[in-house]
């Protein structure tokens, strides 16, 4: 499994546990959440990138997990990333 599909993995299991609990994150505390766990997602493609390719890499998967990606993570501002 390469380093993507790693934080990817992570992010959708973040998302059910957020989305039972009806807990919304913003990208800067998912990035320093992915920081902490040694993933480097600071400069470069940026967080809603990534939450975005989750997204996607989601909906061919489980759209239980996909859904819960795009109900959990929210930008600076509190809005919603996709519609």
């Amino acid at each position: 499994m390469n380093k993507g599909e790693e934080a990817y993995d992570f992010i959708g299991s973040l998302a059910i546990a957020l989305y039972t609990q009806k807990i919304k994150l913003r990208l800067t505390t998912l990035q320093k959440i992915l920081n902490d766990k040694g993933a480097d997602y600071g400069g470069g493609i940026g967080m809603g990138k990534v939450v975005a390719a989750a997204y996607r890499h989601w909906s061919k998967k489980d759209w239980v997990v996909h859904h819960a990606i795009a109900a959990s993570f929210t930008g600076q501002n509190d809005e919603y990333l996709f519609d």
